[in-house]
């Protein structure tokens, strides 16, 4: 907490004199607010997107340290060893980095909700929808903290800096189901709202938008089919099992029904280009690289989920776009069923005998053009599959799951086509009519077909995106995955539920944290489950 309020305090102070905290990167791509004496809403709202880029975009910090090393075991997209005593660990310092960066982009929507609140109401006109679409990214990224933690702190974070009295600036936890409540509200009216005033925006925003907007250039329809997807997305994860099951197929029925604007086409998918190398755009160069580099093996179920020529008579067409075979020409992954012994010396065999596939070179790891996904247009019509197949809206649960099979296709295949490495392997996407016949006899042969959609959700998230895939493995128990006992670990022997509030909380935030682990029954426990989660 003692680093979060540091933190907090200079970029609050950067933000009163037009600046934002950021790099050479990021003066350069978007005009430079600390050359001006007043802060404006416009470059405060990028401020707030630039305070989130290490967990939006993969970069190496978040692939290496969070998303691979940690819930990528967790959801087994990413091939692992069963390293006994530690097999499922994580450390402190990267869940608390996690944990602070949520609140380094909350603290920078506070600098830019404060600099609104003092504004003329004709300037406040005009600054409304840098406020809007600020408060959209924030929520995607709240939400993704309660997926990882559970209760945390929201109303009253992130105002060190604001409020004069330091006391004040300790914030205390709130329920999750509260949060995701009103999350789940706001985004329907933030839809509304952004609707409202597309045509209202002066010639002022309209210039400065573009401009300032790295998530969607300034497209506001696409601005408000983020706020339904993340709506839908949020929707459909209560509506299984918990307090809000009721508001969850209330809210999916509303968006579905309704026709609310959601993704529906490539062209849609919420996403973020990485760099051509220079200094146009943020530059990761080798950086995805680094962050791949020690968890580039494939995992086994992900490879299950690929091979498919025995069920359907063709193997899926995603999968030498997203794998490479091993020396000897077939595809194999780690897993968790095999022994530690086993695992370890087939790992230290030289690349001339490399046992195991890894993810491909050309379309992930020597990437600098990766498409770094936010909400795919794929998982939307995974959502859909899921919502009309259990009844909660009226739809082709089929159609939506083919144009979900055949919408990440096009993903994957775009991420390798974009790449400039010829280090793995390019391919040319198929027909849109050859992926269709994949998908529906997928559909025809499954005796499961809830099951089938959401391992296809899955595997549409996979190594790109495993936090959101481990929330499936969570919510659903789908897919079906087999993991070993640790017997010698101290802390964690099986899959946590959770992850434990890091030690700056217990630190600095000591009293209201005190009275979290109360309300959790008396321990900050790693079993317990979030209340979305399948019991």
């Amino acid at each position: 907490m003692r680093k979060l309020i540091a933190d907090t305090i200079i970029c609050f102070s950067l933000a009163l004199m037009g600046g934002a905290c950021s790099d050479a990167d990021y003066v350069d791509k978007y005009a430079d607010p600390s050359k001006t004496t007043v802060a404006t809403c416009d470059k405060l709202m990028t401020g707030v997107f630039y305070a989130g880029k290490q967990y939006t975009y993969n970069t190496y910090w978040r692939m290496f340290t969070w998303d691979n090393g940690v819930l990528g075991k967790y959801a087994q997209t990413i091939g692992f060893v069963n390293s006994p005593g530690a097999m499922y660990s994580v450390q402190d310092s990267y869940a608390n980095d996690r944990w602070e960066n949520f609140y380094s982009v909350l603290a920078q929507y506070r600098a830019l909700e404060n600099v609104y609140r003092e504004e003329e109401a004709s300037r406040q006109a005009d600054d409304r929808i840098f406020l809007y679409l600020s408060e959209i990214f924030v929520y995607d990224h709240l939400s993704q903290l309660i997926d990882l933690f559970g209760d945390v702190p929201f109303t009253e974070a992130g105002y060190m800096g604001i409020r004069p009295n330091v006391k004040d600036t300790y914030p205390r936890y709130e329920r999750a189901v509260d949060l995701y409540k009103m999350m789940m509200e706001r985004l329907g009216v933030l839809n509304k709202e952004i609707g409202r005033m597309k045509g209202e925006l002066s010639p002022i925003v309209r210039t400065s938008l573009p401009n300032q907007d790295y998530i969607n250039k300034g497209d506001l329809d696409k601005w408000m089919k983020y706020a339904n997807n993340l709506r839908l997305r949020l929707a459909v994860r209560v509506a299984s099992q918990g307090e809000l099951t009721e508001l969850g197929k209330k809210t999916v029925a509303e968006i579905l029904d309704n026709g609310h604007s959601l993704s529906a086409t490539f062209e849609d998918n919420i996403s973020l280009v990485g760099d051509n190398g220079s200094t146009d755009e943020f530059n990761f160069s080798d950086a995805i690289r680094e962050g791949y580099k020690d968890h580039s093996r494939a995992s086994q179920a992900m490879l299950d989920m690929l091979l498919t020529e025995e069920r359907v008579g063709m193997n899926d067409f995603r999968l030498p776009i997203m794998y490479s075979k091993n020396a000897q020409g077939t595809y194999k992954g780690l897993s968790p069923q095999e022994s530690f012994g086993t695992q370890e010396v087939n790992v230290d065999r030289t690349e001339d005998k490399r046992v195991y596939s890894r993810i491909d070179s050309t379309t992930v790891i020597y990437n600098q053009y990766l498409r770094h996904p936010v909400i795919t247009t794929a998982e939307v019509d995974f959502l859909r599959a899921e919502a009309y197949q259990k009844g909660w809206a009226r739809g082709d649960a089929k159609r939506a799951f083919v144009e979900g099979v055949w919408h990440s296709t096009q993903y994957y295949f775009d991420c390798n086509a974009a790449s400039k490495s010829s280090y793995g392997f390019k391919g040319q996407l198929p027909a849109e009519e050859q992926v269709v016949a994949f998908a529906e006899q997928l559909w025809e042969q499954s005796e499961d077909k809830y099951g089938l959609i959401i391992s296809q959700k899955w595997l549409n998230f996979g190594f790109l995106q495993p936090s959101q895939a481990w929330n499936e493995v969570r919510r659903t128990g789908y897919p079906k995955l087999h993991f070993q006992i640790d017997e010698t670990a101290q802390l964690l022997k099986t899959v946590p539920a959770r992850i434990k509030y890091p030690a700056s909380e217990r630190n600095y935030n000591t009293v209201n944290y005190q009275e979290q682990v109360k309300r959790m029954g008396g321990k900050d426990d790693a079993y317990t489950r979030l209340f979305w989660a399948k019991q």
